[in-house]
């Protein structure tokens, strides 16, 4: 598949970060060449998507709205391209290769890099292919797509009001989703553009608190799936809606 990684080369830490992501992937073996996608800028994004959003629902709406619309120039790309492609975030770490499977749509690899305590789904998930496990993918930081998929989303973005890209992609309206554990890419949690640290008493974080407190009956399930949220920082950016 071709592969793009989106970066921003005026930001010390994405350039790093990409640098990071490129040695990881030769690291693993992974062979394709990997061209660097340059990042929408958080000022420019509102002339690629002018369409109905809730980006100001959140500390950096501007930066919500440049990463969509780098995702969605991509989602574009691989339409034209007429080919699948896999799409990485600066911040993507390959743990191991990518696995040569044949996917339906749309197919997420990178682990999950934080929880949405309000949202969180307890179905214990498969190893191998399979539809995706949580509500969405919880972080786009490494995924695949074919044409159709691609084309469906770019259609989408003119109709549906636009969020964070990673949760306005989700299992309710595309049940096509899938995901492959496990995860062959992790991401580097003390690293974003997009979310922010809460204060304690932010209700968001008293929900998260609940969620991740040893009383409650599924706690030996994140201590299994989402071990890194639970000891990160970047368990106190996670976005709700």
């Amino acid at each position: 598949m071709k592969t793009f990684i989106i970066r921003i080369s005026s930001n010390k830490d994405s350039v790093s970060s990409a640098e990071q992501t490129l040695q990881t992937a030769k690291d693993v073996g992974y062979t394709e060449p990997i061209e660097i996608f340059e990042a929408i800028k958080p000022t420019d994004w509102k002339e690629i998507l002018p369409y109905p959003n809730t980006f100001n629902d959140y500390a950096r709406p501007d930066n919500v709205g440049a990463c969509f619309a780098s995702h969605y120039l991509l989602w574009k790309k691989c339409v034209e391209l007429d080919e699948p492609i896999l799409i990485l975030e600066h911040d993507a770490i390959f743990k191991q290769n990518i696995p040569d499977i044949e996917f339906d749509m749309c197919v997420n690899f990178g682990r999950p890099s934080y929880i949405r305590p309000n949202k969180i789904v307890y179905d214990e998930p498969k190893d191998g292919l399979d539809i995706v496990n949580q509500v969405n993918y919880l972080g786009h930081h490494a995924y695949a797509m074919k044409p159709k998929a691609a084309k469906i989303f770019c259609d989408d973005v003119k109709k549906k009001v636009l969020t964070p890209n990673d949760v306005w992609i989700e299992r309710n309206s595309y049940p096509w989703l899938e995901e492959y554990r496990p995860f062959p890419v992790h991401a580097d949690t003390d690293f974003s553009t997009i979310q922010t640290i809460l204060d304690d008493d932010h209700p968001i974080m008293k929900s998260y608190y609940k969620v991740t407190s040893r009383e409650n009956p599924n706690y030996e399930y994140l201590v299994k799936h989402f071990p890194h949220v639970l000891n990160s920082r970047q368990s106190q950016r996670h976005i709700d809606v």
